[in-house]
């Protein structure tokens, strides 16, 4: 079995199971003939390689420093907490979103809002016959 299998293997596993024990990664390792070991080495190397890549560490490792505004931080992980139950995972996601805008959730929570009111009739039909 490739990497690539592998690992969708292990995401639709880790979809199933959200905690799952050491004893029902065993069995699903023995089910598709992959050493226990082997197979925890590529959970952990899944694990780490969404740890360690993405926007924020890349700007990290490219000298960049990423200005992070607490307020800006503390809003990302409760909105990002509606996709996870990990904060650490969350507060991960929010430095990614954060290192490209750095007021991302600002930006978000804006465009919802805008997006709840809609438009006016007046803008719909203005729109319409735009070109006309």
């Amino acid at each position: 079995m490739n990497n690539e299998k592998i690992q969708k293997l292990i995401v639709k596993f880790f979809t199933k199971y959200k905690n799952p024990t050491d004893g029902r990664v065993h069995k699903l390792s023995e089910k598709i003939g992959i050493d226990k070991h082997k197979f925890e080495t590529a959970i952990y190397n899944l694990l780490s390689s969404f740890l360690y890549n993405g926007r924020y560490n890349e700007s990290i490792r490219n000298g960049n420093k990423v200005e992070l505004r607490d307020i800006e931080v503390q809003t990302g992980i409760d909105i990002e907490m509606e996709h996870t139950n990990d904060k650490k995972i969350a507060k991960r996601i929010v430095l990614d979103h954060l290192a490209e805008f750095p007021d991302y959730y600002t930006r978000l929570i804006k465009m919802e809002s805008e997006a709840e009111k809609g438009p006016t009739m007046e803008q719909i039909v203005r729109d319409i016959f735009k070109g006309d």
